[in-house]
């Protein structure tokens, strides 16, 4: 990569960083990953999909196993911390396809 391509993706990658959408989402991040009860329930959800996928390989009835999935996604998902989070994660998904098309768009003029 030449320089002044390395300088242009170091000061975009500077700006995203500093934008507010960016640093709440990495704040909620940081907020989730430090919350115990949250890690917990995310570990059991993995746990569940799991022997979900392992049920359905096997042709197990896994209905008992998915309302139980369902009730703790429910819960993890309505939680404050998440719904933020996933609402920020949006966002800021947005903003980097928006960047994304607009690199795109330069790039597609100089050929």
């Amino acid at each position: 990569m030449n320089k002044e391509i390395e300088d242009k993706a170091k000061r975009l990658n500077q700006w995203i960083l500093n934008q507010e959408v960016v640093k709440e989402y990495q704040k909620y991040e940081q907020l989730i990953k430090n919350n115990s009860s949250l890690h917990q329930l995310e570990e059991e959800l993995k746990d569940l999909q799991q022997k979900i996928v392992m049920s359905k390989h096997q042709n197990i009835d896994c209905e008992i196993i998915m309302k139980e999935y369902q009730q703790k996604r429910k819960s993890f998902d309505e939680n404050p911390l998440v719904h933020n989070y996933l609402v920020l994660k949006q966002e800021v998904n947005d903003l980097l396809l928006l960047i994304q098309d607009n690199i795109n768009q330069e790039l597609s003029k100089k050929d």
